[in-house]
């Protein structure tokens, strides 16, 4: 089944990770989440993150700088290891991303800062919804583009032992 001419192989690996964590936010921001029942969760994020981060981006300079016969058959297969650049690509965005903003949420003291607004109990809660509601999204979103990543990781090395 073709939509807009790509199988849809191709769209569950371009935009399903973002369409999940869209949902996701959604019904994250129905449960109607506070920021104090996350804060903990929030603070382990940033180590988790930023060592994926780390990985992933000596892992891409090491394959795309390196040139041993096992880097130079993996280039060659370009579908597959343009894919495996991409997905890699983006998760070191999301996870750089996803870090800062945990990072901020966690260990930044909100309840203070709000306090010394004029802003109604209504727009604080409604706030805390949303920025839940997003880091929920991202960190879903995140989760989908890594396991596609190895995914597209192991179709690549499975070629490799096939040959």
């Amino acid at each position: 089944m073709k939509i807009f001419g790509k199988t849809y192989s191709y769209w569950k690996e371009s935009i399903g990770g973002i369409i999940i964590g869209s949902i996701s936010s959604i019904l994250i921001f129905s449960l109607s989440p506070k920021l104090s029942d996350w804060i903990d969760f929030m603070k382990g994020i940033p180590a988790l993150c930023i060592t994926i981060f780390g990985f992933l981006l000596t892992l891409l300079g090491i394959i795309l700088q390196g040139n041993s016969p096992t880097i130079d058959w993996m280039r060659n297969r370009k579908k597959i290891f343009n894919r495996f650049i991409q997905y890699n690509k983006r998760i070191v965005i999301l996870s750089f991303i996803i870090s800062i903003y945990s990072y901020i949420l966690g260990f930044f003291n909100f309840k203070y800062h709000i306090e010394q607004l004029p802003l109604s109990d209504c727009i604080v809660n409604l706030l805390q919804k949303i920025v839940i509601s997003i880091f929920f999204g991202l960190l879903v979103w995140f989760v989908i583009d890594t396991l596609h990543f190895i995914k597209v990781f192991y179709a690549l090395i499975k070629e490799k032992d096939q040959n």
